[in-house]
C-alpha cells in the first residue's frame, strides 16, 4: 500500500500584548503649528531673531472652533520665538491646542493677565478694565471722581476697593475649578480715588496642550496675573488706593512622555496659578515660577472632554456701523466710530446662554459719568440669538463698552 504523506510544519506566535494607544483627539484639520525665527539675510548659525507674533484664528489661517479647539499635527515654537494670546484675540475662551504628534516648546507662550492701566493727568482716557488672557476676566477699573471703583471680573474676583483700603486682590473660588472647565484668572478690585483709584490687574489665560505622543518645555509657558494699577500720584483730593493684582491662570499638559527643563509662570497677586501634567512618563525638570510655593499636580494620563456650549456675548453693531468679532478696547484705534448727538442702538448676538437673559451695557468716558443700559431680552436660539440695546447714549470722545450676561 502506497500512502502520500504532507508534512508541514506550524510555528505557533503568541499575540503580543496590546496596550491601548493614547490620542489626544486631534483631527489634524489645521496643520502644523511650525513658529520659526526669521532668518532673512543670515550666513550662518547661530542666527536667531527674537520675534513675537500674536496667535489668533484669523491671524495664523487656522480655522479654529468656536470652542477654541485647535487641531494640529505637530506644534513647534522655535527658540526666539514669543507667541502672544490674549482673550481678544481668541475669543475670550480659554485656549485648547490638540496634536497628533509631538509638541515642543522652545521659544516662549504669553497668556499673562494685562497690568492695571496705569492713571496719567487725563484720567478719563487711562480708566478702563484690563485685558485678560485667554479664559481669563478683566481687572476692575478704579474709581474716578463720583465713580466709584468696579470689582474684578471672574467667579472670586477681587471686590472694588473701600475708604482707607487697597483695592481688592483677585482670588478663586476653587483651583479646580480652572481645569473642569478649564478657566483663567480673575481680575483684581479697582481701587478707591482720592481723583482716580488705580485700576485692577488682569487674570492670566488658560492653556491645555494634549500631545498623543509627546510634550517638551525647554522654553517657557507664562500664564501671571496682572499686576496692580497705580492710582494718580497727586491730586488736589489726595492720593487714591492702588487697584488689586489679578490671579494666576492655568496650564495643563497632557501627553505620554512630558520632558524637558523650561519654566512655567502662574504667579498672582490675589492668588497663583494652577498647573497640572497627566502623562505616563513625566521626567520635566523646569522651574515652576510663583508668588511663594505655587500648586502642582501630576496624575496618570486622560483626555478631559473637549467645551461644548460655552457661554458668548458680544457686540455686532453700534448705530448702524458694524464692530469688529475680536475687539481690542484700544484708546488710540477705536473699534467703533460713531457720528451721532443722541441716543444710538447697540446690536448684541449671544451663544449657550438663556433666552430671556437681559444683557447689560456699562459705558465709561472721558467725559461722563459711568452709565449703564439694559438691553430687550435675547431672542431665537440657544446656538444663537440677538438682542438690542436702544436709547444708548455714547459721550463725545473715547469710551470704553463692557457688555455682560447673567443668568
Amino acid at each position: 500500500m502506497n500512502r502520500n504523506c504532507l508534512l508541514f510544519a506550524i510555528v505557533a506566535v503568541s499575540a503580543p500584548s496590546l496596550r491601548a494607544q493614547f490620542s489626544s483627539g486631534s483631527t489634524g484639520a489645521d496643520g502644523a503649528l511650525n513658529l520659526t525665527p526669521p532668518f532673512s539675510g543670515c550666513s550662518a548659525a547661530p542666527c536667531i531673531v527674537n520675534f513675537t507674533v500674536p496667535f489668533s484664528p484669523n491671524g495664523t489661517a487656522i480655522n479654529g472652533t468656536n470652542e477654541n479647539v485647535y487641531n494640529f499635527t505637530t506644534i513647534s515654537i522655535a527658540s526666539g520665538v514669543t507667541l502672544v494670546m490674549t482673550a481678544p484675540s481668541v475669543r475670550n475662551r480659554s485656549v485648547i491646542w490638540l496634536a497628533t504628534g509631538s509638541v515642543t516648546i522652545a521659544g516662549s507662550i504669553v497668556l499673562d493677565g494685562q497690568a492695571g492701566i496705569a492713571m496719567g493727568s487725563n484720567p478719563g482716557l487711562t480708566r478702563a478694565p484690563a485685558t485678560p488672557g485667554p479664559g481669563g476676566f478683566p481687572g476692575g477699573m478704579g474709581g474716578y471722581l463720583t465713580d466709584g471703583p468696579q470689582p474684578g471680573g471672574g467667579y472670586g474676583g477681587g471686590g472694588p476697593a473701600v475708604y482707607s483700603y487697597p483695592g481688592g486682590n483677585g482670588v478663586y473660588s476653587f483651583y479646580n475649578s480652572q481645569l473642569t472647565p478649564l478657566i483663567g484668572g480673575t481680575g483684581g478690585g479697582g481701587g478707591m480715588p482720592g481723583l482716580a483709584g488705580g485700576n485692577g490687574g488682569a487674570g492670566g489665560g488658560a492653556i491645555r496642550i494634549v500631545s498623543s505622543t509627546s510634550v517638551s518645555i525647554t522654553g517657557s509657558i507664562s500664564a501671571q496675573g496682572g499686576h496692580f494699577g497705580y492710582p494718580v500720584p497727586s491730586n488736589t483730593n489726595g492720593n487714591g488706593d492702588n487697584g488689586g493684582y489679578g490671579s494666576g491662570g492655568a496650564i495643563h499638559l497632557i501627553a505620554p512622555t512630558i520632558t524637558g527643563n523650561g519654566n512655567l509662570y502662574i504667579c498672582g497677586g490675589g492668588n497663583n496659578g494652577v498647573v497640572q501634567f497627566n502623562s505616563t512618563t513625566n521626567s520635566f525638570t523646569g522651574a515652576l515660577n510663583g508668588c511663594g510655593t505655587p500648586p502642582f499636580y501630576s496624575y496618570g494620563l486622560y483626555n478631559p472632554p473637549l467645551p461644548t456650549g460655552t457661554p458668548f456675548v458680544r457686540i455686532t453693531g453700534v448705530d448702524g456701523v458694524a464692530a469688529p468679532q475680536f475687539p481690542t478696547g484700544s484708546f488710540s484705534v477705536p473699534d467703533v466710530t460713531i457720528n451721532a448727538s443722541s441716543s444710538v442702538t447697540v446690536s448684541i448676538a449671544a451663544q449657550n446662554i438663556a433666552l430671556g437673559t437681559i444683557v447689560t451695557l456699562t459705558v465709561t468716558s472721558e467725559s461722563a459719568p459711568d452709565a449703564t443700559f439694559s438691553c430687550a431680552p435675547l431672542s431665537g436660539t440657544l446656538q444663537t440669538s440677538t438682542a438690542t440695546c436702544s436709547s444708548v447714549n455714547f459721550p463725545s470722545g473715547v469710551g470704553i463698552t463692557e457688555v455682560k450676561a447673567s443668568w
